[in-house]
């Protein structure tokens, strides 16, 4: 499976019936999030294409793995869904949807377990420069769960800026901050990370 493409469906929870009709575009955004204020499924399922790749890459380097990453972005696609009709669209959707992803990671309460690891070509540690492919492994295993530990007020703007794409004018719409403040944020989070990782071996 593709991380960036999650097997979350084309809608909320079970999700909506069909596509949008006719080969043409699909319309803008503010008409779809109009549309599926009013009920159209359809409309909604576009949406859920359009930012279903960055929810799940926000959550996968919120949550730690790919099964709590899949759960939250499910529930955060069916509580959008229930809670479009309010939407007043003082924000982007995409905006208001990913500040639904991470308030789901940080309500997640799940017993703890190991951390999933991204799939890797077996074949490559049969071959010249296995270890240095292990070693690399080892490390991003490392740095993943470095930016576990890292206080939420960090891990998210980190998470937003340096993962997921967003500019730092973005992650202050997305966490309701100054952009200034995400750049102080993401600043020490990346300090905080290189003091937990000084010692990886």
């Amino acid at each position: 499976m593709d991380a960036d493409r999650p097997d979350v469906g084309d809608g909320p929870g079970r999700g909506p019936a069909t596509p949008p009709r006719g080969g043409s575009a699909a319309p803008p955004q503010p008409v779809l999030v109009d549309l599926a204020r009013a009920g159209d499924e359809a409309a909604f399922a576009a949406l859920v294409r359009a930012h279903q790749g960055r929810a799940y890459r926000v959550a996968l380097r919120m949550t730690g793995t790919h099964a709590d990453a899949q759960d939250v972005v499910q529930e955060a696609f069916l509580r959008a869904w229930q809670s479009l009709p309010r939407f007043r669209g003082d924000a982007q959707f995409g905006t208001w949807l990913i500040r639904i992803v991470l308030n789901g990671c940080h309500n997640l309460r799940r017993a703890a377990r190991p951390v999933d690891t991204l799939p890797d070509d077996p074949a490559a540690l049969t071959v010249p420069g296995a270890d240095t492919t292990v070693a690399a492994t080892h490390l991003r295993e490392a740095a993943r769960e470095a930016i576990l530990q890292l206080p939420f007020d960090q891990r998210a703007p980190l998470v937003l800026h340096s993962f997921a794409g967003f500019s730092h004018a973005e992650v202050a719409r997305v966490l309701g901050i100054t952009e200034g403040a995400s750049k102080v944020r993401v600043h020490r989070a990346r300090r905080t990370l290189t003091a937990l990782l000084q010692d990886w071996r």
